[in-house]
């Protein structure tokens, strides 16, 4: 090695990590490929699904506020069903960003906090009670309709 003589380093060191930011670039990469898996695990949603976006760029205590609002929506409406591929997809490109599941521990208080305020908004903007088990699919269609990022986790039946 001419940088180091009389050391043997391994594996060129500037192929793995580069100089030149190319680990920013094999992130992104990585990133890449594991949300066109998510696309392919998921009835066919993918990145530029703009519901998608919208989840894939919430904060981690947002995000988690949604998911469960979203399945809570998916158990009180038989016309929707709970899009487990999309939510294991995202979560693992999340991951790679610092906002999925590995990071959620250090934020639960957040979370809990955001959930509370989450579903209370989501309560007075479709006038339905989550707790008392209201029919939710007027609210999950308002959802679709607009968008939202919840709607990206509701498959229709």
């Amino acid at each position: 090695d001419q940088e180091l003589p009389g050391r043997d380093r391994g594996p060129d060191q500037r192929l793995t990590h580069g100089r030149d930011g190319s680990r920013m670039m094999t992130r992104g990469l990585m990133l890449g490929a594991a949300l066109t898996l998510a696309a392919c695990a998921t009835g066919g949603r993918n990145l530029d699904d703009p519901a998608v976006q919208k989840l894939f760029n919430m904060s981690t205590p947002q995000y988690y506020a949604t998911l469960t609002i979203a399945n809570q929506v998916a158990q009180n409406c038989a016309r929707y069903s709970y899009d487990t591929g999309l939510d294991t997809a995202l979560n693992e490109a999340r991951n790679e960003v610092g906002r999925g599941s590995l990071s959620s521990g250090s934020q639960r208080a957040g979370i809990e906090l955001e959930t509370d305020v989450s579903k209370r908004s989501f309560a007075v903007k479709h006038g339905v009670d989550l707790a008392a088990g209201d029919d939710l699919c007027p609210a999950g269609d308002a959802e679709v309709l607009e968008v939202s990022g919840l709607s990206a986790l509701l498959i229709p039946a």
